[in-house]
């Protein structure tokens, strides 16, 4: 009998030895091949570091507004009689917009004309009553040297002339009222014709023909939208509120550029022309109007707009892709290539320009900065390079 059989102990215990010699064997194996992962190298893309100008913009988002709104309202009271222009309309500066039916307004304009003639009728004929009582007192004057009159005829004669005189005055006086009556009747006349005060578009029509429009509107203007609604858009303007911290660096005179969601490939050229000098208490920002030239009027009013303006340049700025940038809460960093190995470096970040942001503190501009598999990599992983080319400046592209 064997003595595996006599000796079932001897046998298990083999056994057993055997199965741990395997697995032994099996995980030496297997740890090999791990290790052998871990020390593979990982490819990242890097650049250099760019020095060059770079211009400093402070980006914003804004409405574009017409350079003139004026809401048109009737100076007189009466009827619409006719509208000339509807909306969407272009006019002339000093084009007829709207008549108001003007017959009581030509009525008064003729019953002026007539009481105007009356009183100058009236003062023709004082005129010869004051030719005559001149000629009288010149006679009594003459006549009482020789001593044909007496000094009663000739006082009567000077108080007929003073008389005449006075009554020539108070019929003047009122030719003067009959004319000014005139006037505002001519006045009255013209308003019934509403008038365009400059050249744009009609942007909103409120009313129709027949409505009664009344001239005490106009004297709250604010609280009615008036007949029709003129746009200039020639120019249009952009309102900007400026943060305190910025406030320094906007002046009258810089640069702006201005990109509408409805035209996102073209670029507006604009200028800071008004700064308002004072903040707003509720947001500690200043307005600042950038006016933009719209002579094909391209732009409308109530456009949305992004806006950028030109404050200053920072020469010979140290830039990288902002790709490369990490954040982690509030600190900016960004992975090197030292000996082989990936190195963090904290960094302080500046202005950006495009799909470039300057670097301020942290680096001296001769590393390699890795941009392509920075997620993949951590403080002393061991890395293999491989450049990459500078990503282009969208900002420049743009201009260009």
């Amino acid at each position: 009998m064997s003595r595996f059989v006599r000796h079932p102990f001897l046998a298990l215990g083999t056994i057993i030895f055997l199965a741990i010699t395997v697995l032994v064997v099996f995980r030496l194996s297997t740890g090999a091949k791990a290790d052998t992962k871990k020390t593979r190298l990982i490819t990242v893309g890097v650049v250099s570091p760019l020095r060059q100008d770079l211009d400093i913009h402070l980006a914003y988002t804004a409405d574009i507004s017409p350079n003139q709104v004026v809401n048109i309202f009737s100076r007189v009271d009466g009827y619409i009689a006719k509208l000339h222009v509807d909306k969407g309309d272009f006019v002339r500066a000093n084009q007829v917009l709207v008549e108001i039916d003007h017959t009581d307004y030509q009525h008064a304009v003729n019953q002026a004309k007539a009481n105007l003639s009356a009183a100058k009728a009236k003062v023709s004929q004082q005129n010869a009553m004051v030719r005559n009582a001149k000629l009288t007192f010149d006679r009594m004057q003459s006549l009482i040297k020789d001593q044909f009159v007496s000094q009663q005829d000739l006082d009567n004669a000077q108080v007929n002339l003073e008389a005449a005189g006075a009554a020539h005055e108070s019929l003047q006086a009122q030719v003067n009222q009959m004319e000014v009556a005139l006037a505002q009747a001519e006045t009255n006349l013209a308003y019934s014709y509403i008038r365009a005060p400059f050249p744009g578009y009609i942007a909103e029509r409120n009313l129709d023909t027949g409505a009664y429009v009344s001239s005490a509107t106009a004297s709250t203007s604010t609280m009615s939208r008036g007949i029709m609604s003129l746009h200039d858009i020639n120019t249009v303007r952009v309102l900007v509120e400026v943060v305190e911290r910025d406030i320094p660096l906007v002046k009258i005179g810089q640069k702006a550029e201005l990109r509408a969601e409805a035209y996102p490939d073209q670029v507006f050229q604009g200028t800071v022309t008004r700064i308002v000098q004072a903040l707003n208490r509720a947001t500690r920002t200043m307005t600042v109007e950038i006016d933009l030239p719209n002579r094909d009027r391209r732009l409308k009013g109530g456009m949305f707009a992004r806006v950028e303006v030109m404050v200053g340049t920072h020469h010979q700025a140290l830039q990288i892709p902002i790709d490369a940038v990490n954040r982690l809460e509030d600190t900016q960093y960004v992975y090197v290539v030292r000996e082989g190995k990936a190195q963090r470096v904290d960094v302080e970040i500046g202005a950006h320009s495009g799909n470039h942001v300057e670097i301020t503190k942290g680096l001296t501009g001769h590393e390699q900065i890795i941009v392509a598999g920075k997620d993949l990599v951590h403080d002393g992983t061991p890395v293999q390079t491989q450049p990459l080319p500078q990503p282009p400046d969208v900002s420049a592209e743009s201009k260009g």
